[in-house]
């Protein structure tokens, strides 16, 4: 059930990192659509000035209408941005961006009413109220819009960190579970190369069940290492890795291959011994002590080893058979 509930998890954690990806894409489109825009309403209001500019020097009548008809469009474009933003905390003005745009708009249909009748030296003065008017839109709209870009661009990179992480979050979950289900499943321990405990307890049932059918002998030898483990007062994390491949290849060497070598504990190691009685045991016992005190392990103090040996009794169960192998390695 728990591994259900952690698979179930990680499932949904992909699932929300593949629904996330389309809303990224979202913002990162409607952002750069935005900038667009903005960028080029800033465009219209320098051109809105340089068309005013050129309508002062009286050009002929069809430039004239042409221009005013390009100007009314570009007004019109900007009018609705300026509704837009009318309320954005990012407005740099004296007033409101809304008066700011209605004062360049009065004094454009002024202009343009002007622009008909009204001599050159009249009309310079009023193109250049206008112009300044324009020019100060400008500048204002200018600033709002490079205070939202920057907005918009810090707000992209923080996004694309919360990305970041997260995506790296569920590499490291993914790869976690994966370890963590490749650990559970495993049938060796990775240090010294014999097996597990898990896959010990397993055939040390089946080896049981098999021995009392077929009214076969099972015997059980335990080995102890003093001093050894996470508590280790004398030897260091490095040399216990290099003590324990050791000890492994030498228990390997020196048992068949229908026997079972695991490592039961930190400092605890059984073999099971199939078809062997106790008296073959023993004899076992005696060969794997002589070869385990005469190997030089290169540890100071020297390794100090517990051993017992026994015999399974046909009434006792699996359970049973194991504790009392313990009780007499203690």
């Amino acid at each position: 059930m728990q591994k259900m509930q952690s698979s179930f998890k990680i499932t949904l954690l992909l699932y929300l990192l593949v629904l996330i990806l389309p809303f990224s894409f979202y913002f990162t489109y409607t952002s750069f659509q935005t900038m667009q825009n903005d960028t080029k309403v800033v465009r219209l209001v320098s051109q809105i000035s340089g068309a005013i500019e050129n309508l002062a020097i009286r050009p002929s009548e069809q430039e004239s209408t042409q221009m005013i008809t390009e100007v009314n469009k570009k007004l019109q474009h900007i009018s609705e941005w300026v509704m837009d933003n009318d309320d954005s905390e990012l407005y740099i003005g004296a007033t409101k961006l809304s008066k700011d745009f209605s004062d360049v708009q009065s004094c454009w249909n002024a202009y343009i009413e002007k622009l008909s009748g009204e001599d050159e030296n009249t009309i310079k003065p009023h193109s250049l109220d206008c112009y300044d008017l324009t020019e100060n839109l400008a500048i204002i709209i200018e600033k709002m819009v490079y205070l939202k870009q920057n907005k918009i661009i810090n707000v992209f990179y923080m996004s694309l960190a919360l990305a970041m992480i997260f995506a790296l979050l569920m590499i490291y979950l993914v790869r976690a579970y994966i370890h963590q289900q490749m650990k559970k499943h495993a049938i060796h321990d990775h240090e010294t190369k014999l097996f597990n405990k898990q896959y010990f307890c397993a055939e040390l049932k089946t080896s049981c069940a098999r021995a009392v059918r077929n009214n076969a002998p099972l015997s059980l030898l335990s080995i102890s290492i003093d001093d050894f483990g996470k508590e280790s007062k004398h030897y260091s994390q490095k040399m216990q890795a290099y003590l324990l491949k050791s000890f492994g290849g030498l228990i390997t060497s020196l048992i068949r291959e229908s026997d079972v070598a695991c490592r039961y504990d930190d400092n605890h190691f059984s073999i099971l011994l199939p078809d062997t009685s106790e008296e073959n045991a023993l004899i076992l016992e005696k060969r794997v002590r002589e070869t385990l005190e005469k190997h030089d392990f290169g540890a100071i103090p020297e390794l100090n080893f517990k051993f017992a040996t026994a015999h399974l009794h046909y009434k006792e169960t699996p359970e049973a058979f194991m504790g009392r192998i313990e009780t007499l390695l203690k």
